[in-house]
């Protein structure tokens, strides 16, 4: 699959997999889909940094990719570890019950494996398609909290 072979319907059906989309309409999750922009990136490229702002959240489409946490050893010392691998149909920055990220910085760096072809949703993209739908809020705080998550 090539960014010009992504179609529409190929589109929802990844945003419809995720969780925290899961109790949007048909024309909610056509509406969203559009709003998601096909990006290539090359192996061993960065993804996104722990620690940088949340502008964008990313689906995969084809290939895979390293998340990676740094943990501070006992000396101060840095250490990088590999927390998981994500594949075709994973979210970068979205989990079941929405955004990753409770704080609006990223909590891990995510490392190409292999040449990848993502899906891209930009905040202001999204935040714009919540005014629109404005239940659209209320479904993944709902989601959030029916999975446990404290505000």
């Amino acid at each position: 699959m090539t960014m010009d072979t992504v179609t529409p319907d190929f589109k929802k059906s990844l945003v419809r997999k995720q969780a925290c989309f899961s109790k949007l309409t048909e024309d909610e999750l056509e509406q969203l889909a559009e709003l998601f922009i096909p990006k290539e990136f090359k192996k061993g490229d960065t993804i996104v940094t722990e620690g940088d702002v949340v502008d964008s959240v990313f689906l995969i489409v084809q290939g895979t990719v390293d998340v990676q946490h740094v943990l501070i050893k006992d000396n101060n010392t840095p250490e990088v570890q590999s927390v998981a691998t994500l594949k075709p149909g994973d979210a970068i920055g979205l989990n079941d019950t929405g955004f990753y990220s409770l704080s609006g910085r990223r909590t891990a760096t995510v490392v190409a494996n292999s040449d990848l072809l993502l899906l891209c949703l930009s905040m202001p993209s999204f935040h714009g398609f919540a005014l629109s739908y404005p239940h659209v809020s209320e479904i993944m705080r709902q989601n959030a909290y029916d999975s446990g998550v404290k505000f």
